[in-house]
């Protein structure tokens, strides 16, 4: 289900309602209670105002991240360089080229595994929209799109 779709059926007047399920056909941490609220807390300073779709986008790879990133690189992102995990804190990678992030998340590189055959592409491309929004890497973007 794209993200577009996605946002037309979340609710017409979100607004309206603070808590609602994000609907997802292949991802639990979709149908996972989100508070628009507090997303809106969370993401929203004086420089960007995320909008729905963004918002969701943002959330659900905050959850991913701590589901399969946070052991390694921290939940605050400052890594164990003991297991080879580099902090993604000001990263210059995370900051740097969006392909060679996507690649990286989802093809590994030396001790960092794959997340190929764990997480898919739209779940990927959250994955890199949280991290390049987080722990002073603000591109202050979300993107839309697929990984070939």
């Amino acid at each position: 289900m794209s993200r577009s779709v996605l946002a037309r059926l979340l609710f017409i007047c979100a607004g309206t309602f603070s808590t609602f399920s994000l609907l997802s056909c292949s991802s639990e941490e979709r149908s996972a209670a989100f508070d628009l609220e507090s997303a809106k807390k969370r993401w929203n300073t004086s420089e960007k105002l995320w909008n729905l779709q963004e918002l969701i986008s943002l959330e659900h790879g905050r959850v991913i991240f701590s589901k399969n990133c946070a052991a390694c690189h921290g939940k605050e992102g400052g890594g164990n360089l003991a297991i080879g995990a580099p902090a993604l804190v000001n990263n210059a990678i995370i900051k740097g080229d969006l392909k060679y992030h996507l690649a990286l998340i989802k093809k590994g590189k030396n001790l960092m595994p794959s997340f190929a055959q764990t997480l898919n592409n739209e779940e990927i491309v959250d994955v890199a929209a949280y991290e390049r929004n987080v722990w002073g890497n603000h591109d202050y973007s979300v993107f839309e799109g697929s990984l070939d």
